[in-house]
């Protein structure tokens, strides 16, 4: 499901709940509350891409920030620890990469701690060509032009999150 900006409270809640290491793995670097506060603060939604996967109560089990510039952009993942090896972190990123192939970005890359075993294994597995640089990483990829296929596959996964959402919102209102 692509995020909105009423979906901030959510992805903070989703950032503050990472444990201190998964947050240090998430972002780079040890960051206090504040810092992940002014992190979510920040996101443009509509330059930006964020999905999630969540829960029926709409928690965010995994997130992907897609940060957009001109012609590249930079993917930033997060999975609570009782939901990794699902193949979340993987989709995520898939759908992060459809994202910007439909809007003409034609690179994607990721920076992350080497340590970060779980981000390399899905950069590799998705093509990226992954340069270690002693304590940080870096992996690039050149984004294929969208197709009508890219469109409509991304057309028709938002209309299915929208239901989702819609019918989410719908099952917790009073009756």
């Amino acid at each position: 499901m692509r995020l909105r900006p009423s979906d901030r409270p959510a992805l903070l809640d989703h950032f503050l709940g990472l444990e201190p290491e998964d947050r240090r793995l998430r972002f780079g670097s040890p960051l206090r509350d504040e810092g992940v506060k002014a992190y979510v603060d920040r996101i443009d939604f509509v330059r930006d891409g964020v999905f999630a996967v969540h829960d029926g109560a709409m928690e965010l089990l995994a997130v992907v920030h897609v940060a957009c510039s001109e012609e590249k952009a930079e993917l930033g993942l997060s999975v609570l620890p009782a939901y990794r090896n699902m193949g979340m972190g993987s989709a995520l990123t898939e759908r992060a990469v459809m994202h910007l192939r439909n809007r003409n970005i034609t690179q994607a890359f990721v920076h992350c701690l080497s340590e970060n075993g779980a981000m390399i294994h899905i950069a590799r597995k998705l093509g990226m060509a992954v340069v270690p640089c002693g304590a940080e990483t870096d992996a690039h990829i050149r984004l294929a032009p969208p197709t009508p296929q890219s469109y409509f596959t991304e057309w028709l996964q938002d209309g299915n999150a929208e239901m989702v959402r819609y019918f989410a919102a719908f099952a917790k209102s009073p009756a």
